[in-house]
């Protein structure tokens, strides 16, 4: 899956995106002070990238890996370096996948 070329997301695509409830989103925003999402004029969420990276995390350690939200919130609010660190390989092994299942599915 090649990265996405918008760079801004609103609340409903993020929705989409991560399978949850806007109000999920709502939620996971009081509760992880490092995930602030931009509002426009109109007061609606727009989500940057980072945010999104944020927001995958929060969901593998809450829906994934069962992790309690009390656990969740001091788990993220570690180092950002960390973070993108992390997301950086979380990233490059979902390509990785893409590229395996796309193998396999050509030697079937």
């Amino acid at each position: 899956m090649d990265a996405p070329s918008k760079k801004y997301f609103k609340i409903g695509e993020v929705s989409k995106m991560l399978g949850v409830n806007p109000s999920t989103l709502r939620f996971w925003e009081k509760n992880f002070p490092q995930l602030k999402p931009m509002k426009n004029k109109k007061g609606d969420r727009i989500y940057h990238l980072k945010d999104i990276e944020i927001l995958k995390e929060i969901q593998y350690l809450t829906h994934s890996k069962g992790v309690r939200l009390s656990h969740a919130t001091k788990k993220v609010k570690r180092n950002p370096d960390q973070q993108d660190e992390k997301a950086t390989l979380v990233k490059e092994l979902r390509n990785l996948k893409e590229q395996l299942l796309r193998m396999k599915d050509q030697l079937e």
